[in-house]
């Protein structure tokens, strides 16, 4: 796989799935919540990928202290990165993701 900036989200969340299931609960990533459309929110605990729930809209805001990822597919891998950061934000358009990684 080339290296290209679509690609780089894409690698990450590989990796960052892969070492979430070789941390101990001493390196866990804090809970980060999940604010969409419809106010309804979501907690995602520990890193790796992770599928958001339907039927609530885009997402508006996350808040936590943990980098992140969301893709435009319910998969990590082989989807669009739409938007990625760290710690708290909020989006002036929500986006339409299907699926975040954590850590």
């Amino acid at each position: 796989m080339p290296i290209r900036p679509a690609h780089l989200a894409t690698m990450s969340a590989t990796i960052a799935d892969a070492i979430s299931g070789l941390s101990s609960e001493e390196e866990e990533t804090a809970p980060v919540h999940i604010t969409f459309e419809s106010g309804h929110r979501q907690t995602v605990d520990n890193g790796g990928c992770r599928v958001l729930e339907t039927g609530q809209g885009g997402v508006v805001e996350i808040e936590g202290e943990s980098r992140f990822a969301l893709f435009a597919g319910t998969s990590c891998q082989g989807s669009r990165t739409l938007a990625s950061g760290h710690g708290a934000v909020r989006f002036g358009t929500p986006v339409l993701a299907g699926a975040i990684v954590i850590g």
